[in-house]
């Protein structure tokens, strides 16, 4: 039953291969070999009709002379009254040949040391056909074949042709053979003209057997090359399913959780394209659960701190005596740890959200939000006691970014840059026209990246020194990233440890 089933073509591509192919196969095949077999039939029987005309003609050439004397020999001896039962012969024995048709004897003139007899009769054996003579009125006087009438009228449409000194051939059923036989025709000419005609005719089984060889060639060259187009669709059809068949499998290792399974296939073809593509997608899965893990933990941790500072206190309050100005200060510490998740929640809804984004924003100038942001932070940047320069050109319009990701980005990187900048230092956003674009840059004086951290600073929850900043989620710059990149833009970030940092954003025109 199992092996019904591999046969059926709604299941098996290799099936399906084999039988389009076959199909194909048997039709250009099969029209090729009855087309080329019927061409070769008539080439094989033109082939037989022109070398029997040649024939004919050969032997009408031949008997030219002996003809002439023959029918004059004829005509002499029946002028003079001959014996109508005698039949001379150069053999010196005397004998008579009668057709069924009358009692005409046919008398044989002798023609060097032959008579006109022994001389058709080689012709018939050195041709290998029946030679049959007409004279002019188309009446048949002799037959190498005995069983030929004579003395009987023969208007065949080859007769007829060569007495007409045209050609012609038919084909037909012998009577006096019972075959069916190929005949064709030559004038004997005289000096008056035509004298008579030569008939040659042979049965039509040698040219038959002729045929059916031929098509017994075509139909066993055309069953071998069907077999080895079998063959070659089952290799095709093994050489596409075998790795469709490990696809499949490796898809259903990947999907019980074998995320570590990969093809690998060293092909070069559509197949090792679809490979290479199943690869790099089970990388990139794995890669994202990684990422998604990573994320689950790093959120239930920085989850769980506020919500255990939270717990803790509101604990103490009730544990603790009526003291004002401790009551006062838990009260406080509740409140920023409240703060602290409530920024944290809205940093994941707004990573969420930024993520799930699959239209683009509609094009915006984007110049005047930057310089928003820029004065919505001047007071912090004053108060830490830092200075800040501002370059923005007046229209940065056709930028796919809305105003409020716009926002979100530079708020963020500018709070970053106040925020790890001593009092002293400088903070500088330049924006500038760039090759099908805009770049922004964001430069700080402050303490600066490590270069080990450097390649993980837009990862989630990721912070370059976690016992310095308890306030900080690290989904800021990850945030920031997911947006710009959303966007079709990229960021980077440049460092050296202690001389500062600087964060460049390129956007690109619609």
């Amino acid at each position: 039953m199992n092996a019904l089933r591999r046969l059926d073509p709604r299941r098996s591509l290799t099936v399906r291969i084999i039988f389009i192919n076959l199909t194909l196969i048997l039709l250009a095949l099969g029209s090729l070999v009855f087309w080329t077999g019927f061409r070769l039939q008539r080439s094989i029987i033109a082939s037989a009709e022109s070398e029997l005309k040649v024939r004919s003609l050969i032997i009408a050439n031949g008997l030219r002379e002996p003809v002439q004397q023959q029918l004059a020999y004829e005509d002499d001896y029946y002028a003079e009254g001959g014996d109508d039962h005698e039949t001379e012969s150069n053999d010196g024995e005397d004998g008579d040949k009668k057709d069924g048709a009358g009692d005409h004897t046919v008398v044989f003139a002798p023609i060097g040391d032959r008579d006109f007899k022994a001389i058709v009769d080689s012709f018939a054996r050195e041709m290998n056909a029946r030679v049959t003579i007409l004279d002019s009125e188309l009446v048949v006087r002799y037959s190498s074949d005995e069983s030929v009438p004579l003395h009987l009228p023969d208007r065949r449409p080859e007769t007829v042709a060569a007495w007409r000194q045209d050609e012609s051939h038919d084909i037909r059923f012998d009577e006096a053979s019972g075959e069916d036989r190929l005949f064709v025709a030559a004038p004997i000419l005289g000096n008056e003209g035509v004298n008579g005609v030569v008939q040659l005719s042979v049965p039509m089984k040698d040219i038959q057997k002729r045929v059916g060889a031929m098509w017994l060639t075509l139909i066993t060259a055309g069953l071998a090359l069907t077999v080895l187009f079998v063959l070659a669709s089952i290799f095709l059809g093994r050489q596409i399913t075998r790795p469709l068949h490990r696809l499949g499998a490796a898809a259903h290792r990947l999907a019980d959780g074998d995320f570590g399974t990969r093809l690998e296939m060293a092909r070069e073809d559509e197949l090792g394209v679809l490979a290479a593509a199943f690869d790099h997608m089970a990388e990139e899965i794995s890669q994202l659960l990684a990422r998604e893990r990573a994320f689950v933990a790093n959120a239930s941790h920085e989850l769980r701190s506020p919500v255990t500072s939270i717990q803790l206190r509101a604990e103490l309050l009730e544990m603790v005596a009526a003291d004002d100005a401790r009551r006062e200060r838990y009260i406080r510490e509740i409140h920023q740890e409240s703060e602290n998740l409530g920024r944290l929640l809205q940093q994941l809804l707004d990573l969420d959200r930024a993520q799930s984004a699959s239209h683009p924003a509609d094009p915006i100038d984007i110049a005047p939000c930057l310089r928003k942001v820029c004065d919505l932070m001047l007071p912090l940047a004053e108060h830490a006691g830092l200075s800040m320069t501002v370059d923005i050109p007046p229209s940065l319009s056709g930028i796919s970014l809305d105003a409020r990701d716009c926002e979100t980005v530079f708020r963020n990187l500018l709070d970053n840059a106040i925020k790890y900048t001593p009092a002293g230092g400088s903070v500088q956003v330049q924006a500038r026209d760039a090759a099908n674009g805009v770049e922004i840059v964001v430069r700080d004086t402050g303490m600066g990246i490590p270069a080990q951290d450097l390649p993980f600073i837009f990862d989630r929850f990721y912070r370059v020194d976690k016992a310095r900043d308890r306030t900080g989620s690290g989904l800021g710059l990850a945030l920031v990233k997911e947006i710009i990149t959303q966007a079709g833009g990229e960021i980077r970030a440049e460092s050296d440890e202690g001389q500062g940092a600087m964060v460049i954003v390129r956007l690109l025109r619609s």
